[in-house]
């Protein structure tokens, strides 16, 4: 009974609006859009991005939208003021250039120009031909920002925090808080971000990159009441559930994601009101339900597993 009443004071929490952390997979999958050009892109690990573009001036960009779930599919989000995103990747140093920008709703994805096609920031390891540049944090106007922390020899982990103070400012933060930059936003309305790699030549040998878990979204309060709790007329029932539970309309698609945004179990098909939906397999805890309809309309409720 005790874990009971745990469940339920988180569901209660939840909804007094306590933040909600979404993680990222990294996969080749999760990835909207991708631009190479001799360069490339694949999975490494169980939850590892790997990038390579080796020499000759190859290149390799990923591009990936913000969503509530942390995947495609979700519906799409952009960054309030107290949101933060985190990510790390794993490198040494390049040739040509190593980095990540922040964007809000680039006009194109198709180019290596567009990783910062409508940049809000951008953080970059120049590699200025394989010299020990450091990582620097390129802002409004191309304001540049040079930090204490370069590329090295072995491969090394490099963490990046970015934490919207106001509308137009971002608190920039490398390896932990070991620098950081308070500055002036090139754009509003962050959408998503930008990876990418120019020639990964370090100078002795080809050297891939490696973006690693946990890269994480925290939104500063829980997600939208109304897409969390049953909205338009949409219920489930019985919520709290112990194994099978119902929808008082149709829906094509459902869709169960654990509190960090990872999917844990996917129903498709066409389901008439009333289906009974089995979760008896899922441990007892908070879960997101996603459903879409016949029409595309795309709804988000909150399930307690008991």
């Amino acid at each position: 009974m005790r874990k009971i009443y745990i469940l339920l004071l988180l569901a209660s929490t939840l909804v007094m609006g306590a933040q909600t952390n979404v993680n990222y997979p990294q996969r080749v999958a999760n990835y909207d859009a991708t631009f190479t050009d001799g360069g490339g892109n694949f999975n490494e690990g169980t939850d590892s991005f790997g990038m390579w573009a080796n020499n000759a001036a190859k290149q390799s960009v990923a591009f990936r939208n913000f969503t509530d779930t942390g995947v495609p599919g979700g519906t799409a989000t952009t960054m309030g003021v107290g949101d933060s995103f985190t990510i790390t990747v794993s490198a040494t140093r390049a040739f040509g250039v190593i980095g990540l920008a922040l964007l809000s709703s680039p006009s194109s994805t198709t180019s290596w120009a567009d990783r910062i096609n409508n940049y809000a920031v951008q953080v970059n390891l120049n590699g200025d031909g394989g010299n020990y540049d450091p990582w620097e944090v390129v802002s409004t106007g191309g304001t540049v920002n040079a930090s204490t922390i370069g590329g090295s020899t072995t491969a090394a982990d490099f963490d990046f925090k970015f934490t919207l103070s106001t509308a137009t400012t971002m608190s920039v933060s490398i390896n932990n808080g070991a620098v950081v930059f308070n500055v002036t936003l090139n754009n509003q309305n962050i959408t998503g971000y930008s990876i990418y790699i120019a020639d990964d030549w370090n100078g002795s040998a080809n050297s891939n990159i490696y973006w690693k878990p946990t890269t994480e979204y925290i939104y500063a309060t829980t997600l939208d009441s109304k897409k969390i709790d049953a909205v338009e007329n949409l219920n489930i029932s019985p919520n709290p559930v112990r194994s099978t539970f119902t929808l008082n309309k149709n829906v094509d698609r459902l869709e169960i994601y654990n509190l960090t945004g990872k999917p844990v179990k996917t129903f498709e098909g066409s389901f008439k009101k009333g289906h009974d939906f089995d979760i008896s397999s899922l441990a007892q805890s908070i879960y997101i339900v996603r459903t879409e309809n016949e029409n595309k309309e795309k709804q988000t409720l909150k399930l307690v597993k008991l």
